[in-house]
This record gives structure tokens, C-alpha cells and sequence, in this order.
């Protein structure tokens, strides 16, 4: 497996140190230590990281927001804030930018791997669907009937507009969580067996249950499609769906 690559945005030197043991001791490779948003700017384009942990308050013109924000724009690199602030105003500045998650001061081994984990993982599902299906997405927004998408191991990867609203949950909420968990298609599962062909379309206006974010039961009738590889394994999984 490919080591994965993180960089750390960080003016606090001490603290910088720390999260450069933890993420070795983990298995990460450090690209490099960043004290100002200029910096981390030449870094990134010189060394193109997974991932950035960004300290949301650093030295110099740019902040760490700013950063952020260049950062996504610029190179497509995801970034993760640090923070031990909890200013209202500066982290709904920071949520404005969808951040790929928040690790909190004084660090904590096992909860930095998950947002570590988490944020690389969304970005490469985020990349991949911007790849292959972007104008599928766009497509999909325009749909009345609700539209959610899962990887081969049930985390969900895209859900529409009407998906949202009869759910209740956002895309960005609901990333990588189990289809299972919103969806009970009763004996038939949620994700398909193996098969032996590129395209197989296996459901069709089947009845389910939707629970939504609230804990509501909602009766549906779902069609699901399944996408398999040229070796008849899942690939990914499409349900629409409507209200009974």
C-alpha cells in the first residue's frame, strides 16, 4: 500500500514536533512543517500531499482559512483544520470553506488516525466520482426521485438533491456512512451478491423502509443497480427511490 502523505501547517513549534512523532509512529510521511500560509503554498506545490493538517490560527497574512482556501482551490489538496479555538464566528468562517474535518488541541493518537483516515479517503471518493461521473452527478441533481450511491462496501458516495431532502441528512453529513444504516430493503440487502458481469441492473420498484435523520420510518419503493468489475465483484451500488 502507498504510504500516504501529510503535511503540517503549524507555528507552534513544540506542537508541530508532536503531531510530526504521532503521524511517523502511525505510518505517515510527514512532507514537510509549515509556520505561515505563504510557506505552506510552496510546500504543497513542490510536494502535493494527501492530506494538509492546518493550524486555523497561524503568523502571517494569509490565515489558516485563507490557506485552506487556496490550498483546495489551487491544488485540489483536502485539508484538516487544527484547532483548540471555539470562536463561533471563526469556525462558521472555517465550515464555509468543507473542511475534510477538525482535530481538536491537545492531540489524541486515536482520533487524529480516524479524521486522518476519514479526510484522505472522502477526498479520493470525491476525486474518483468528479472523474468518472461528474456530469452523472449533475444529471442526478435534477431528478425528482431520490438517488443515493454506495461503494462496494456499503459507504455512501453520493446522494441528490431530493435524496437529501426526503432523508434529511446532507451528503457532506452522511459520506462514507453505511447505506444500511437509512435504507432496510428487508431480505433482499442492500448491497448485491457477486455476479459475472459489467452492468447488472438486480432490483427493480422493490418496497423498503427509509429511516431519515429525524428516526422516522418512511415506506418506499426503490429500483437498485449494481455496477460490478470485469471479475463480477461489486464496484458500486445506485438506489432510486420514492415515497410509497
Amino acid at each position: 500500500m502507498t504510504e500516504k502523505r501529510i503535511m503540517i501547517v503549524e507555528n507552534e513549534r513544540t506542537v508541530a514536533d508532536e503531531l510530526k512523532r504521532l503521524l511517523t509512529k502511525m505510518g505517515y510521511a510527514v512532507t514537510g512543517i509549515a509556520a505561515s500560509g505563504e510557506e505552506a503554498v510552496r510546500s504543497v506545490h513542490a510536494s502535493r500531499p494527501d492530506l494538509v493538517l492546518m493550524d486555523i490560527r497561524i503568523d502571517g497574512p494569509l490565515d489558516g482559512i485563507e490557506t485552506a482556501e487556496h490550498l483546495y482551490a489551487e491544488f485540489n489538496v483536502p485539508v484538516s483544520y487544527l484547532t483548540a479555538h471555539g470562536d463561533v464566528r471563526t469556525l462558521e468562517r472555517a465550515k464555509a470553506t468543507m473542511p475534510f474535518g477538525y482535530i481538536l488541541k491537545p492531540l489524541e493518537e486515536r482520533s487524529l488516525q480516524g479524521v486522518i483516515e476519514l479526510a484522505i479517503h472522502r477526498h479520493r471518493m470525491e476525486v474518483l466520482m468528479g472523474e468518472m461521473d461528474g456530469w452523472h452527478a449533475r444529471a442526478l441533481n435534477r431528478l425528482t426521485d431520490a438517488v443515493i450511491a454506495a461503494g462496494a462496501r456499503g459507504g455512501v458516495t453520493f446522494m441528490n438533491k431530493a435524496a437529501e431532502a426526503l432523508t434529511g441528512w446532507t451528503l457532506d453529513g452522511f459520506f462514507g456512512m453505511p447505506l444500511a444504516t437509512i435504507l432496510d430493503t428487508g431480505s433482499e440487502g442492500p448491497l448485491p451478491r457477486k455476479g459475472n458481469s459489467a452492468h447488472e441492473t438486480s432490483v427493480l420498484d422493490r418496497p423498503g423502509t427509509l429511516r431519515t435523520k429525524e428516526g422516522d420510518s418512511v415506506s418506499v419503493m426503490y429500483t437498485r443497480a449494481d455496477r460490478l468489475g470485469k471479475d463480477g465483484e461489486l464496484d458500486r451500488v445506485l438506489i432510486v427511490f420514492k415515497k410509497a
